[in-house]
């Protein structure tokens, strides 16, 4: 089934917003992209912030999916944590639309910063959900640490924190020196208490 003009048109918007950011996009560039004429695009949204804000959505829907699908709880947790973990980079390469999702989460156009950081806030909030509940469904919830799931799924948060900014701001390679150095603390924390 072929994509309607408005799926192209959201498809070419999140290439550019992902690649060049907000500010440096334009209508007539995403009109190219599918190409159609720039007041062609106007039939389908007014104008850029609301083609933006339509992306936000379905992409909270993904996100929030693709950690159920890897962060499951059960016998192999640290392995899924530390997986979330290194795929934030894979996805980074590989997907606009997680590309887009990160720049968004730290550096929203400045106009639109309250109406995008509602949907963010309520994001983050279900997301530490997912990693609450999943730790909570492992022997990490059982553990001697004195750590409650609850210290662990917000630390785990932190960690996501740091490795997105580190990845936008910092690039793959200080990236990939931060998850060693901080999953080796995290690890750490996860092993104290216990029996050697």
């Amino acid at each position: 089934m072929s994509k309607t003009t408005t799926e192209k048109l959201q498809d070419a918007a999140l290439a550019r917003f992902a690649v060049q950011g907000f500010d440096a996009t334009t209508m007539n560039e995403i009109a190219a992209d599918v190409g159609i004429k720039k007041p062609s695009v106007y039939a389908h949204f007014r104008n850029k912030d609301e083609l933006f804000l339509n992306l936000i959505p379905k992409i909270v829907d993904d996100e929030l999916n693709h950690a159920r699908q890897v962060l499951q709880g059960g016998d192999d947790i640290k392995e899924q944590l530390r997986a979330y973990l290194e795929g934030i980079q894979e996805r980074f390469e590989q997907s606009h639309q997680v590309r887009f999702w990160i720049r968004t989460l730290f550096a929203p156009p400045v106009h639109l910063y309250d109406v995008v950081m509602q949907p963010m806030h309520v994001f983050m909030d279900d997301l530490e959900r997912i990693i609450h509940q999943a730790l909570a469904q492992s022997a990490l919830a059982k553990s001697e640490t004195g750590l409650s799931v609850e210290t662990l799924a917000m630390t785990y948060m932190a960690l996501i924190d740091s490795l997105q900014s580190e990845l936008l701001f910092g690039g793959a390679h200080k990236y990939q020196r931060r998850l060693a150095s901080v999953w080796r603390v995290f690890e750490a924390a996860l092993r104290a208490g216990r029996p050697a």
